[in-house]
């Protein structure tokens, strides 16, 4: 009988922590071809870090979140100097996302955090302003094309337009397209 009850015990221990495990907002892959494509619940942006990172909190969590598949000029890495157009860049993204609600959709090709232990995401507002290609095409970021991500050629079409119009930091009049 003893043996039974010890049993039972240790299979609901065992199915409670598969299950527990299993339902990870933020799944810790190694590899990015096994990461799902989450969509995370809503969560209400805390602050911004600079024109690509910010803090979003979610239920009782606050995560740093890294948007995928741009890069604003550095404004807050202490080895680097202030950007070209990093202050612009960055009061964009705080104008955008500063107590907003926003949607994080994670990108298959990608894992879901980087080196820093930022997720990674797309953003996305409640009425269903793509907060990344927004960046891009209003020229307040570069299309970040080291890695592979499901809108390269999206965002590298909007960043062509926004060079060729000479929109944000590719005016002539600010970094004239110069990262750095």
């Amino acid at each position: 009988m003893r043996k039974k009850v010890f049993a039972v015990i240790g299979s609901v221990l065992f199915f409670v922590f598969v299950a527990y495990k299993g339902t990870s907002v933020f799944p810790r892959s190694a590899s990015a071809q096994h990461t799902p494509n989450y969509l995370i619940p809503d969560g209400t942006v805390i602050r911004t870090v600079d024109g690509d990172t910010f803090v979003v909190q979610l239920g009782g969590l606050q995560e740093k979140v890294r948007m995928l598949g741009m890069d604003t000029p550095e404004t807050v890495d202490p080895r680097k100097t202030v950007q070209c157009f990093g202050k612009e860049a960055s009061k964009k993204l705080h104008e955008l996302l500063t107590d907003k609600i926003v949607t994080l959709k994670s990108d298959p090709a990608n894992d879901d955090r980087d080196k820093y232990g930022r997720i990674l995401r797309y953003v996305y507002l409640p009425d269903g302003t793509f907060v990344n290609s927004i960046m891009i095409e209003q020229g307040f970021a570069f299309a970040y094309i080291k890695f592979p991500f499901m809108y390269k050629e999206q965002f590298v079409r909007l960043q062509m337009q926004a060079r060729a119009a000479r929109a944000g930091l590719w005016g002539k009049e600010t970094c004239n397209g110069v990262h750095g």
